[in-house]
């Protein structure tokens, strides 16, 4: 199960992002409909924060820290946030499309009805985290470790498990059109019609020949 961040709104202060500069520390904030832009910060922290329609498209962060932290309609397409750290985070409805989670630690996430296509996890550790309603076409999870995880009525068309590590993950109900090998799917939890989508793809990696017979 995916914690949930311990962030209490009420305790939450306003804050104008417009003089924020690296190193940025943000804590027990609140950010509401700013436009933050393509910025690159060498550091970035933000704790017990809520962030509601934040524009962070095509931003460069680095050493990115995210620790009890709610996000809104947050837009932080293209972005690189590669190595950051987020520990009991929340997503709703969030346009992540493209972002760089490459070598990222993601602890007690969850993302919900978000858009994660083109998103790279390559690398990654993702642990106690859930995907629930993402749309996450060609979403590259090459090489990462994930554990005690959940895809939920996720779209993984032609998302790439090659070499994963997956430990108690589950994806039973998503679709699992999946590009890749799926020699990396070992440890994944599907039902009877997902193994019938992968099968074909299985058959043919450890070299079965599929033909009907004329």
């Amino acid at each position: 199960m995916t914690e949930p961040p311990d962030v209490s709104f009420a305790d939450l202060r306003d804050l104008d992002p417009g003089g924020l500069e690296p190193p940025v520390e943000v804590e027990d904030a609140r950010i509401e409909a700013a436009a933050i832009g393509a910025v690159e910060w060498g550091s970035a922290s933000f704790e017990h924060a809520h962030l509601i329609e934040v524009d962070f498209e095509g931003a460069k962060l680095r050493g990115l820290s995210l620790v009890d932290l709610v996000g809104e309609r947050v837009n932080a397409a293209n972005g690189r946030w590669l190595g950051a750290t987020l520990r009991r985070v929340a997503f709703r409805q969030c346009r992540l499309t493209g972002l760089d989670l490459g070598e990222a630690r993601l602890a007690d996430v969850s993302f919900e009805d978000c858009k994660l296509d083109y998103a790279n996890f390559r690398h990654g550790e993702i642990d106690h985290v859930t995907f629930s309603g993402c749309a996450m076409t060609e979403a590259d999870f090459q090489g990462a470790k994930i554990g005690a995880t959940r895809f939920d009525g996720c779209d993984l068309g032609r998302a790439d498990f090659t070499k994963a590590e997956l430990d108690e993950v589950d994806a039973r109900g998503s679709t699992l059109n999946l590009a890749g090998s799926v020699l990396g799917l070992r440890g994944l939890k599907i039902d009877a019609l997902q193994l019938m989508d992968l099968s074909r793809a299985m058959a043919a990696e450890i070299g079965i020949e599929v033909e009907d017979r004329g």
